[in-house]
C-alpha cells in the first residue's frame, strides 16, 4: 500500500513505536503493533496485514474529539494488568491505543499533553493526566510491592529458621548478676530482677 498522504499544512508533532488498536486481532497488529503518528491534525494508525505490511490507515480527526470543560476527552487507562492505554472519546466513538516500549505510561502522558496542546492551546491538567483502573500506580511501584512482599516473606522464614537453629547461651544478668538462659539476639527477661537482657 502507499505511505500515508500528508495534507500540505500538516506536519507530524509526535510518533510512538509498538501501539496497537484495542481489541484489534493480535495477526492484525502483527504482534508486535505499529506505529501510531500523531499530525496537527489526525492521528494516524497503519493497520497492518498478517505479514506486517499495511493495509490501511485509520484516520481520527482531531476536530472531531470531545471536549468537556475546556478539556479533550482523552486519558490514561490501566484498569488491564501491565497495560497503558491512551482511551480517546470522540464524537461517535471512543478508541483505545495499547502502547509498548520501556515507559508507556509517561509516553501516554505525553499524547495527552499534545493533543491538549493542540486542540485547546495549553497543557493537560494533573487530574487528565492521573492514571485510572487498577493498574492506577506505577510500574514501579508495582514491582516493589510485589518483590518487597516476596523477599519480606524470605527474610521472615529465614529469621524463623535461624531463631529454630541457635543454640540456647547462657550469660549474666547487669542487674543482678544471675545466670540467664536464652538465645543468642533475643530479649529476655531476668526471672529474679525483672530487667530486660540482651543475650549477646
Amino acid at each position: 500500500m502507499d505511505a500515508y498522504q500528508y495534507a500540505a499544512d500538516e506536519k507530524v508533532v509526535l510518533r510512538a513505536q509498538e501501539v496497537k488498536l484495542d481489541g484489534e486481532s493480535k495477526i492484525f497488529s502483527h504482534m508486535s503493533g505499529s506505529e501510531l503518528v500523531l499530525t496537527n491534525q489526525n492521528i494516524i494508525y497503519p493497520r497492518r496485514g498478517m505479514f506486517g505490511k499495511i493495509k490501511d490507515y485509520r484516520v481520527y480527526p482531531l476536530s472531531s474529539i470531545r471536549i468537556i470543560d475546556g478539556e479533550p476527552q482523552c486519558r490514561l487507562d490501566t484498569s488491564k494488568f501491565m497495560e497503558s492505554r491512551l482511551e480517546v472519546s470522540f464524537q461517535d466513538e471512543t478508541v483505545s491505543f495499547v502502547f509498548g516500549g520501556l515507559e508507556p505510561k509517561k509516553e501516554v502522558r505525553a499524547w495527552i499533553n499534545a493533543l491538549s496542546a493542540l486542540i485547546v492551546g495549553h497543557e493537560a491538567s494533573e487530574e487528565n493526566l492521573k492514571a485510572t483502573g487498577i493498574g492506577a500506580f506505577t510500574e514501579s511501584e508495582a514491582v516493589a510491592e510485589t518483590f518487597g512482599g516476596f523477599f519480606g516473606s524470605f527474610e521472615g522464614a529465614f529469621k524463623r529458621m535461624e531463631a529454630k537453629a541457635s543454640p540456647a547461651v547462657a550469660c549474666r544478668c547487669p542487674s543482678c548478676n544471675a545466670s540467664i538462659k536464652g538465645k543468642r539476639g533475643t530479649t529476655v527477661t531476668c526471672p529474679y530482677c525483672d530487667s530486660n537482657v540482651t543475650i549477646e
